[in-house]
């Protein structure tokens, strides 16, 4: 079957098609969708394949709870196998498969920025589900961020350092996603202080349900003297509670009556007085100047050209320009400015790599 004729398959049956997506399962489908495997039959009915179900979730951006944030094992020894086999024989297939294999892995971090933000803005909207297994919900996606990061530690050592200087065609494209991918990996930071928040605000709601469901039951058991010594003791924390007075007195809030007439009689012992109002000076404050943390990259480079170090990387991180960063700030910035300056034509990496991990390039 061609692709055509598959379109024309979804379309003709496309009723069919979205009642088995919104109600999960059809009793009865014709010869030809069940041959073409967009359907597949399961204890007496037909079930949509989950391979279709994902491309569809994925176009629609309705993401499951449980969603697996993207396998890159496969990916990343695959590059490394073909990278082997490349600097073995400089086959054009070889390339071919590597540059297919950088492409695979652009789209799944990619994929996957997008679906985090849609699951994490499902989780944080959802009010269909109960309170814990919101919480547990939200663990479970934090889990999963967490193990993200080791495999960007790989994917984005094997761009940076293995594949550099393996082919011109192959530069060219690791040069141009390069901010892409930084980006998608800087993010996973956002998305781990969001989903953090979340926990604790959920967390704070729930033991505020908690004690409100004490309460009621309390009042709903008419268990007087409990309740009574409830709102005494958790005052500071709940609305209309009762204050214990040792004089027993019972102290009530004024009727809006009472207020104007208070009112009224205070309005008339004051009408005696003359109060001059004094007067207001203001006073001129000196504008305050802000400080903003400005890297200028012509001036490290006009360096670098007047040095002409060997490690390009090195002289960033202790070049004057970045000392206005903390330390563990420090070595990112560097390294965002050293993605800069990957494609200069008088940069040249060497085969070693400094102290940072990060392959040396010198300056020519």
């Amino acid at each position: 079957m061609k692709h055509l004729e598959l379109v024309n398959l979804v379309n003709d049956n496309k009723d069919l098609i979205d009642r088995a997506y919104r109600e999960g399962r059809v009793q009865n489908v014709d010869e030809v969708l069940a041959d073409s495997t967009l359907f597949v039959k399961i204890s007496g009915s037909y079930k949509l394949n989950k391979n279709y179900l994902n491309f569809v979730d994925s176009v629609l951006q309705r993401v499951d709870y449980s969603i697996i944030f993207g396998d890159y094992e496969k990916e990343y020894k695959e590059l490394v196998k073909n990278k082997n086999r490349f600097l073995e024989n400089a086959n054009e297939h070889y390339k071919k498969q590597i540059l297919d294999l950088i492409e695979n892995l652009f789209f799944k971090f990619f994929n996957r920025d997008r679906e985090i933000q849609v699951l994490l803005l499902r989780v944080e909207h959802d009010t269909s589900l109960d309170i814990d297994i919101l919480i547990q919900n939200a663990n479970d996606i934090l889990e999963k961020i967490d193990e993200l990061i080791e495999a960007n530690t790989k994917i984005g050592q094997l761009f940076r350092v293995d594949l550099k200087e393996l082919d011109d065609e192959i530069d060219t494209l690791l040069s141009s996603i390069s901010v892409d991918i930084l980006r998608y990996i800087q993010n996973i930071d956002t998305y781990i202080k969001q989903i953090s928040q979340f926990l604790i605000q959920t967390k704070n709601r729930r033991l505020q349900n908690k004690k409100l469901t004490k309460l009621a039951n309390l009042i709903l058991e008419e268990k007087t003297l409990e309740l009574d010594e409830y709102l005494s003791v958790h005052k500071k924390h709940l609305f209309h509670t009762i204050v214990k007075n040792q004089k027993n007195k019972i102290v009530t809030y004024p009727s809006d009556r009472d207020i104007y007439k208070i009112n009224k009689a205070v309005k008339v012992v004051l009408d005696g007085f003359e109060v001059k109002k004094k007067l207001k000076t203001s006073l001129m404050k000196p504008q305050q100047k802000q400080k903003l943390d400005i890297i200028n990259i012509d001036n490290i480079l006009k360096d670098l050209s007047d040095a002409k170090c060997e490690d390009i990387f090195v002289f960033i991180h202790e070049h004057k320009e970045l000392s206005m960063y903390e330390d563990y700030k420090l070595k990112e910035e560097a390294f965002k400015l050293f993605l800069q300056i990957t494609t200069h034509e008088r940069l040249h990496f060497k085969d070693e790599f400094n102290e940072f991990g990060i392959k040396v390039a010198k300056w020519e």
